[in-house]
């Protein structure tokens, strides 16, 4: 059984020096290690620089590819060390490589009801971007609440859409969830009614944390947790229908982030 994507959250994509790609952190220190107790790179103290030591060691475990993103990652997940190796038979990434991934991620200890609701706003967003040309941008009131996001016909803006993945996940995880506008899943509500009446917090940020942008007013839902180098971001905005980007790169609106809040998602 390999690793679970909450014990082994993505938090890349990392490549080389040049690539336009995250080139440091926690998770390339794990993949050393990684690495190492494959029999790929010799045991050391390692650094958290993607350097070429590391790419070698991933295009000979991985040839084919380059860097490290999901593939990869869904792959180290049931990555074991190999027989007549030290610890062999455990997972190649150890618990201290795992902490290392996790702690980048800004994992949290939220329960299983939980963990599956912000997996299934994942889910949502994933779907919703890959079927984006079947979205339709609009702002109209009410809106319908429990969609399809890989639907023939779906439409939102981007208020609606973060308490549509939210309904969705809900039903998905056959648990009562809360409406993030507060509006008891009506139909109505947006941004600033109230989707932005929530504690304000800042990095990590996990799944389900809203972003806010003024003039005009957005918000955008987070569906990768992380910093603001790491974390995925889904918005439907009228530009561009459901996509997903990280906040450090998003010039959609320069210089216009207000904050981040953290919308309670389970019904006590």
């Amino acid at each position: 059984m390999p690793l679970t994507e909450r014990q082994v959250p993505y938090t890349g994509p990392y490549g080389l020096a040049g690539s336009g790609l995250k080139e440091k952190g926690p998770t390339a220190e794990a993949l050393k290690r990684a690495m190492s107790r494959l029999g790929l790179i010799d045991w050391t103290d390692f650094d958290p620089h993607y350097d070429q030591t590391l790419a070698a060691a991933l295009a000979e475990w991985d040839p084919g590819n380059t860097g490290y993103g999901e593939g990869r990652c869904k792959k180290l997940r049931s990555a074991r060390v190999p027989k007549g190796r030290e610890h062999a038979g455990e997972y190649a990434l150890d618990a201290y490589g795992q902490k290392l991934i996790q702690d980048e991620a800004g994992a949290t200890d939220e329960g299983d009801d939980e963990a599956e609701v912000m997996r299934y706003i994942r889910e949502f967003w994933r779907k919703a971007v890959q079927n984006r040309a079947r979205w339709r941008y609009t702002q109209t009131r009410p809106f319908q609440v429990f969609v399809d996001p890989s639907g023939s016909y779906v439409r939102g803006d981007c208020s609606s859409t973060v308490v549509q993945a939210v309904a969705y996940a809900g039903g998905k995880a056959g648990v009562k969830v809360v409406d993030p506008s507060k509006q008891s899943f009506s139909g109505f509500g947006n941004t600033d009614l109230f989707e932005d009446d929530w504690p304000k917090i800042g990095a990590p940020y996990r799944v389900g944390d809203l972003a806010h942008f003024h003039s005009p007013r957005h918000v955008v839902q987070c569906i990768r947790p992380g910093n603001l180098w790491t974390a995925e971001w889904g918005s439907n905005g009228k530009e561009a229908d459901p996509t997903s980007f990280v906040l450090a790169n998003y010039s959609r609106f320069p210089g216009e982030f207000m904050f981040v809040v953290r919308p309670t998602l389970l019904a006590t």
